[in-house]
């Protein structure tokens, strides 16, 4: 898991150089069939990856995004009107059978189909009108890392191919070097002051993650990862949701970890992370430029001038470091947690 995790720069460096004819493409036919609407289908960690191409699309391109629901395709058989639409497709292994069977249906009712998958030829990949590569080779450990950054990179890639006057489009050459920058200050930061949260998540059995907007998918993510290869009761919250309720959980028996990115989303984000100290919990951050001199932050200098709808590539690095480093340190296995496979076959 930490080999792949540190391979992520290179394979998004050469993704991004080699996938400029399928985006293209995708654009193109994109741009003809004038959707109205987007529906987004993934499972798992592709799920979260689906989450941020919603933010991404819906504040980039405009157009309204939901994220579909395989069983009322696959076990309700419920009549579905896809005209008019684009439906994107996410999955590193593009095996899993509802996956496919929501993208054969929407194909056949008219909808645009486009799958973003790792593995070549895939049924999900052979489905669809048009396809895009993640590119990240093959992911041996079962929790899913490197892939996860190149389906979001490639996510950002459309748009950046369907917006070329974007500041997605603009930014998006330099995120490797940023991914590299942001990979060496997490595990510097990890060896030295961040290992008190990898004490303390380890210790308690349960951790917060928090944040909004683009970042939502990386706390979501993170918990995840927390909970696959740790066995920790990890729970993701947007900063907004946190408040309606879930904020009673925060205590000093739930450490807590806030992704704030620079700029008006953090600040947004401030107001749950400083109630959940009030409360109790001691609340780690990790971040841009503005979290310098703040109580327990992993500053990534690297994020300065980087649009926030691009730092989900670089903020998950610290996030998937730390559930290695968790489950390292509980004696567990982070690349084959029992009762996990790699591929998850569902209907």
């Amino acid at each position: 898991m930490a080999d792949e995790i540190r391979q992520t720069p290179q394979l998004v460096r050469e993704q991004l150089e080699a996938s400029g004819a399928a985006l293209e493409a995708v654009a193109q036919a994109v741009r003809a069939a004038h959707p109205r609407w987007v529906s987004i289908v993934a499972r798992g960690t592709s799920d979260h990856a689906a989450i941020y191409a919603r933010y991404l699309i819906e504040t980039q391109l405009g157009w309204p995004v939901g994220l579909a629901s395989p069983s009322v395709t696959t076990v309700y058989h419920a009549p579905t009107d896809w005209s008019n639409g684009l439906v994107l497709a996410i999955s590193q292994s593009g095996r899993s059978p509802d996956l496919v069977a929501v993208v054969e249906a929407a194909r056949r009712g008219g909808a645009l189909t486009v799958a973003v998958t790792n593995v070549p030829d895939s049924p999900l990949e052979q489905s669809a009108a048009l396809s895009v590569r993640c590119a990240a080779g093959e992911e041996r450990a079962v929790a899913a890392t490197k892939s996860y950054v190149a389906e979001l990179a490639a996510v950002a890639g459309i748009v950046a191919a369907l917006a070329p006057e974007s500041e997605v489009a603009a930014a998006l050459p330099r995120v490797p070097d940023v991914l590299d920058a942001a990979l060496a200050a997490a595990e510097a930061w990890l060896a030295t002051d961040g290992g008190q949260l990898v004490e303390a998540i380890a210790g308690a059995g349960r951790a917060l993650v928090v944040s909004r907007g683009y970042n939502l998918a990386t706390a979501l993510e993170t918990a995840l990862k927390l909970k696959e290869t740790g066995r920790i009761f990890a729970e993701g919250y947007s900063a907004a949701d946190l408040e309606h309720g879930p904020i009673a959980l925060a205590s000093a028996g739930f450490p807590t970890l806030v992704f704030r990115p620079d700029g008006p989303m953090g600040a947004s984000i401030d107001p749950a992370a400083d109630r959940s100290r009030s409360l109790g919990a001691r609340t780690w951050t990790i971040g841009g430029p503005e979290t310098a001199g703040r109580p327990d932050a992993l500053t990534i200098e690297a994020l300065a001038g980087l649009p926030e709808c691009l730092t989900p590539l670089a903020l998950i690095l610290p996030g998937q470091l730390l559930a290695e480093a968790v489950a390292v340190r509980l004696s567990l296995s982070p690349d084959a947690t029992a009762g996990l496979h790699k591929v998850t076959l569902t209907r």
